[in-house]
């Protein structure tokens, strides 16, 4: 299906109308209510003003939350410029900032991406992906922050604060929503005083809801996949009594969702034209281009997260002194057919469970003052461990993959033995992984007024990361042995350990026009730790086919991560905040980038360093409030990217990251006042444009652009009372989350398509002081 989308140019009048400042009598005209207050944000551990922060920073307020039904951490992607890889599932090796990503699914790796809650590290893929609900606050931070959290994030960071008990104070809210594909919402809070001295909060999450994708594998059978439900609590309590305040803080979630499907691509005749030849076949996907043919009629991505952390702030009065104390676990269970046809090609399933025990102690000045400081140190302990799992009919491995007749001429002729066929004939490759990591850190920065309105600032960040990495690769039960996902097996667990250690600088200098207007520039080294792939080893001699591997064989490690990223922004609230906008140009240089790569000739998926990275862009965000009666706020991004020094590719277009090269989102809200209520009409848009898939893209598949389009009509209350009508996706356009390269016998496709056009209700009160 063709996707319509407006051009550049329209994206950028879109995102930036109404920018023209109203004449004075519009403005007097417009004076009565009071304006939004000004934006806080603490990402650099004090409350501070947006415009003064010199970062490249996306504040959402908690109205921003709800109004925009972000339902999980990765929906700040669609709002955040220069972020992009936003997916309906547990994993976040595809999210990228700036065309940096992940990119590693196994458990031997570091995110790039950054997520914490309340100061805390979320951790991986099965850990970190948690429902937003009862949120203060959520600020996205784009490029490396390297000494302002407690874990490095090389790319960026998103750092959620959750409402927090208010001593004396009772309030509630309860929000009920309903919509097509039978999507049930809930959430309640209640802040509860319990003295004068202690309060206590408790909230709640749950949704359900049905898939809208057609299996044609199943063609009489009504299982429409993308569907499933999550629920989830946070108990909280906090104590203050006069200079220390404690707050300790719970937390649940069961999360029960389908596996992403994939839909694989006809087009790729290199392949199908290969198994064709070898099984005699027609191969077909059937179905349109919204529906998959899956052999897995029930892919599954479900988790369940325990969490609790405790912090505790004193005011020493030059300065607060903050403990923060947190342990997270985590079950995880993943399956999908990455293939995309209804053969049983690729199957993969993944079990994972870990914990995560982290301590950081700070000590932060106060903001005000020629000189402001901060120093801190932290230390963690993750344990993670996972059992993969391929899945293949063994006829296809032994005639499309081998280019026998069958299995017994196969067997007859690798292992003199005769073929023995598997109870359900199909072969499974198993490989189990388990990583200890610890890490140690201390940082330290410094901000000083060198002039009344030039302020500069440096920070220092020393990163030590320890791995103990463990694999066993199991031999294949089947009498085929192990030949498809491993062509070697090991004598039980092989093992390894490595450290890695890092400085990363921080250097800005930001002149202060006046207290609405700043322009800041930066310089900042990111550093993200080696680590080991979950798929391949690395032994000291050569490994002879079909067989176990050479003593003294161990994991396969990988090099660290480098970046060195430079940045100029401008920020402003002009015209009594009537105006904001935040413009940013960054460049960078990334060394030995970790990439997963599936190399076709040995059939392992790989994770390895491939060299320099060149990226360069513009990111502008923009609020524009005319009048009481309406609102536009919006941004545009561009982004280049370009690598060198690892494996050639052919094709014009996939010498660069995962990124977008053009992106714009924003909302747009006109009210219309009702006595002491009002009614109001929003529309949002999110726009990806096309973007690269892979660093050897063999020009099959592509992600192509996407604009998506939601409208929501609104009533409310001055008593706390709102009903909302809401249309998502109103365009019904179908898209893709993401396209895969394929290779071998594993056809290119695209995955995650588009939720179709969606209505819905929703009734929200809030109610108490």
């Amino acid at each position: 299906m063709r996707i319509l989308v407006p051009s550049r140019s329209s994206l950028l009048l879109l995102a930036f109308s109404g920018l023209i400042p109203q004449s004075p009598a519009v403005a007097a005209e417009e004076s009565d209510p009071p304006l939004p207050s000004e934006i806080i944000v603490t990402a650099q551990r004090r409350s501070e003003t947006l415009v003064s922060t010199p970062l490249a920073i996306t504040a959402f307020q908690e109205a921003d939350i709800v109004g925009r039904r972000l339902r999980d951490i990765k929906d700040l992607v669609t709002f955040t410029p220069g972020f992009s890889g936003n997916s309906e599932d547990s994993y976040i090796d595809g999210l990228a900032i700036r065309g940096i990503v992940s990119n590693d699914y196994g458990i031997g790796g570091d995110p790039s991406v950054g997520i914490f809650k309340d100061g805390v590290y979320q951790g991986r893929t099965g850990s970190v992906v948690t429902s937003l609900f009862d949120i203060e606050r959520a600020e996205a931070l784009r490029g490396p922050q390297g000494f302002l959290f407690g874990r490095n994030a090389i790319s960026g960071a998103i750092s959620v604060t959750t409402n927090k008990p208010e001593i004396g104070s009772s309030d509630a809210h309860v929000y009920l929503s309903y919509g097509e594909f039978d999507r049930i919402e809930a959430e309640a809070a209640f802040n509860l005083p319990l003295n004068g001295k202690l309060a206590g909060r408790v909230a709640f999450y749950g949704t359900s809801y049905d898939g809208w994708l057609d299996n044609a594998y199943t063609p009489d059978v009504d299982d429409r996949l993308m569907g499933g439900s999550k629920f989830a609590v946070r108990p909280s309590l906090r104590y203050q009594n006069g200079p220390l305040q404690v707050t300790l803080v719970g937390e649940y979630e069961r999360r029960r969702l389908d596996g992403t499907p994939y839909r694989a691509s006809n087009e790729d005749r290199e392949v199908f034209d290969a198994i064709d030849d070898a099984l005699g076949t027609r191969l077909v996907v059937r179905g349109s281009s919204g529906d998959i043919d899956s052999d897995l009629v029930n892919p599954r991505d479900d988790g369940t997260i325990y969490g609790a952390a405790l912090q505790g702030d004193l005011d020493l009065t030059f300065a607060t002194l903050t403990s923060i104390s947190a342990y997270r676990t985590h079950r995880f269970f993943y399956s999908e057919d990455y293939d995309g046809t209804p053969l049983r090609i690729g199957n993969y399933t993944q079990r994972q469970r870990g914990s995560y025990a982290s301590q950081e102690l700070r000590i932060v000045s106060p903001g005000a003052g020629k000189l402001t400081w901060s120093a801190g140190v932290s230390a963690y302990r993750e344990t993670v461990r996972a059992r993969f799992t391929n899945e293949v009919d063994e006829d296809i491995v032994c005639r499309a993959g081998y280019g026998y007749t069958g299995c017994p001429e196969l067997t007859a002729d690798l292992y003199g033995a005769p073929y023995i066929p598997a109870l359900d004939g199909i072969l499974v490759d198993i490989n189990d992984a388990k990583s200890i990591n610890t890490g140690l850190s201390a940082y330290a920065d410094a901000n000083y007024w060198l002039l009344s309105k030039l302020q500069v600032g440096a920070g220092l960040r020393y990163t030590w990361d320890r791995k103990k990495f463990a694999l066993d690769i199991l031999p294949g039960a089947s009498s085929l042995g192990n030949l498809w996902t491993f062509s070697y097996h090991t004598d039980g667990v092989i093992d390894a350990a490595k450290s890695w250690q890092g400085l990363t600088p921080r250097f800005f200098a930001r002149y202060e026009a006046n207290p609405n207007l700043s322009i800041y520039a930066s310089l900042t080294r990111g550093y993200k730790a080696g680590g080991f792939g979950s798929f391949t080893v690395s032994a000291p001699a050569p490994i002879e086919d079909y067989s176990v591997v050479p003593d003294g064989t161990r994991p396969d490690d990988f090099a660290p991560e480098t970046i060195w990223s430079k940045e100029i922004g401008v920020k402003a609230n002009l015209f009594e905040r009537r105006l904001s906008f935040d413009l940013t140009a960054f460049h960078y240089v990334y060394k030995n980038l970790q990439t997963v790569f599936f190399d076709t000739d040995t059939r392992t998926q790989q994770v390895i360093n491939v060299g320099r990275v060149r990226g360069y862009g513009i990111e502008a965000a923009a609020t524009i409030r005319p009048s009481r009666y309406f609102d536009i706020a919006g941004n545009v991004t561009y982004t280049h990217t370009k690598k060198s020094g690892d494996r050639e590719c052919l094709a014009s277009d996939c010498g660069g990251l995962l990124n977008p090269t053009w992106a714009s989102s924003g909302v747009a809200t006109a009210r219309y006042p009702l006595a002491a209520s009002e009614a109001y009409l929003s529309a949002e848009w999110s726009h990806q444009g096309l973007r690269r898939e892979s660093f050897d893209w063999r020009g099959i598949t592509r992600r192509p652009s996407a604009t998506e389009v939601n409208l929501r009509f609104g009533y409310r209350t001055d008593a706390g009372v709102e009903a909302i009508v809401y249309v998502e996706n109103l365009l019904d356009r179908v898209y893709f989350r993401g396209a895969e390269n394929g290779g071998d016998l594993t056809p290119a496709n695209v995955w995650g398509v588009s939720q179709p056009r969606s209505l819905g209700a929703a009734l929200r009160w809030r109610f108490g002081s």
